[in-house]
């Protein structure tokens, strides 16, 4: 159970936390939800050092690591909303829409692999 109240925890932050860059980054570049790319990136770099600060650290509960990871990471990350502003989008600008779809996937992995990177070295 409480497994299931650091997910709830971390995800009600993690969500929060995007719901407050949506109103602080409203502008869009190029018709692109800057946004919702900012908290995918953050929050894949985010996991990545938790995955490899977690593998040294066996000692870290595991409430507190599902806590940052599927809870905080989860609640901050939104697929949901990237495929819903890739519908959006490719309705008036066909273009931009592969770019912004592509550039997230694409981001979010060298994302995760600096946030890798970097968690080694603690």
């Amino acid at each position: 159970m409480l497994n299931v109240i650091a997910i709830f925890i971390g995800g009600g932050i993690g969500s929060v936390l995007r719901y407050f860059a949506g109103l602080l980054c409203g502008f869009k570049l190029h018709h692109m939800p800057f946004a919702t790319l900012a908290v995918n990136m953050v929050a894949c770099f985010i996991i990545g050092i938790c995955y490899a600060y977690f593998q040294s650290k066996t000692s870290i509960p595991p409430h507190i690591k599902l806590a940052l990871t599927c809870g905080f990471c989860g609640g901050l990350s939104t697929l949901s909303a990237l495929a819903l502003e890739v519908v959006l989008i490719q309705e008036s600008f066909p273009i931009t829409a592969i770019v912004y779809a592509i550039l997230s996937v694409v981001l979010s992995v060298v994302a995760v692999l600096l946030g890798i990177g970097l968690g080694r070295m603690f």
